[in-house]
């Protein structure tokens, strides 16, 4: 059990979201400044890849813009409903770097909002599981700054309590976290190679065992562990619907969506996704096809490799 104290962690995770980030990164979070006044710039990468010394033009960088509020982010009260109701709207950026090109998916959600999805309030993973990883402020107001350090804490603090139950009372904290990031990629179309949450828990250091709190987290009835796969397995179901309707709003926003998604699902499934003409050109049309089609070759994967393991 990790011996953090309350404030130690609290001064920890803020010290981990003011990380310095790569002159790439701070231009591409000044045109979104720009773009969207008084907001947040969060960058957000799953072992934080992104901060690595890759070469920026092949990273498509991923942030979420924190906005006061939808009214002020958008003339289109259209879009300010569609982020409430089916969060978040995803959008392209490509600015010039010298002679290269840099890339970018931006995500916006307001303040409010963002401390509600990530709190216990919220039932599937999606914005819980990815904000108890490590991210970093690139450039926000003193006040978001502030509520998106107490956010953070409010979302790991809600997938260690719900990841707990599936590792047992005796479990460690990398069990915990184990667990919970296995069914949150489950709980969602984010097919990855086996291995991938081990790597995730190797490049993210001492980061759970200094921000996990084990107080209260066990103490469920008995058959606790069964209820709580069971919840799991219901944010699974609700997640491949959301993940499809997500898709179908993002083809008003995100320019190529159809062939990004195909793209990302194919770098973490180990296998090739393809995409029909027909579906580029009419994606609403085509995602449920698209949809059906990952599920048939995800079974033919998964069968092929219990072929060669057996004896």
């Amino acid at each position: 059990m990790p011996n953090t104290s309350t404030h130690e962690r609290s001064v920890f995770i803020r010290q981990m979201l003011a990380r310095p980030c790569s002159e790439a990164v701070d231009l591409l979070a000044r045109w979104l400044q720009d773009k969207f006044s008084d907001s947040a710039i969060l960058l957000y990468g799953s072992g934080n890849s992104v901060l690595s010394k890759a070469d920026p033009s092949e990273v498509l960088f991923d942030f979420y813009v924190i906005v006061p509020s939808y009214r002020k982010a958008y003339g289109s009260r259209l879009m300010a409903f569609l982020n409430y109701a089916i969060p978040p709207n995803v959008f392209y950026l490509e600015e010039k770097f010298g002679d290269k090109k840099l890339r970018a998916k931006y995500a916006i959600l307001s303040i409010a909002h963002f401390e509600k999805l990530v709190s216990k309030k919220t039932f599937h993973s999606y914005f819980w599981a990815r904000f108890a990883q490590p991210s970093v402020i690139v450039a926000a107001p003193n006040d978001i700054r502030e509520r998106l350090g107490r956010s953070v804490e409010t979302a790991i603090d809600t997938f260690v309590s719900r990841a707990a139950p599936l590792a047992g009372p005796s479990a460690s904290v990398s069990q915990i976290w184990r667990q919970g990031l296995t069914h949150s990629y489950k709980a969602e179309l984010r097919a990855e190679q086996p291995g991938r949450v081990t790597d995730l828990l190797e490049s993210y250091d001492d980061w759970p065992d200094r921000v996990t709190n084990l107080e209260g987290v066990f103490q469920t009835p008995p058959g606790g562990a069964g209820q709580s796969r069971l919840i799991w397995r219901l944010r699974a179901v609700q997640g491949a619907f959301l993940s499809v309707i997500r898709l179908l709003k993002g083809t008003m926003t995100f320019q190529g969506g159809v062939d990004y998604i195909a793209w990302k699902i194919s770098r973490h499934a180990g296998f090739t996704l393809p995409v029909k003409n027909w579906e580029r050109r009419f994606p609403i049309l085509g995602a449920p096809f698209l949809g059906a089609r990952y599920y048939r070759l995800k079974r033919e994967l998964a069968t092929s490799r219990a072929r060669q393991d057996s004896p």
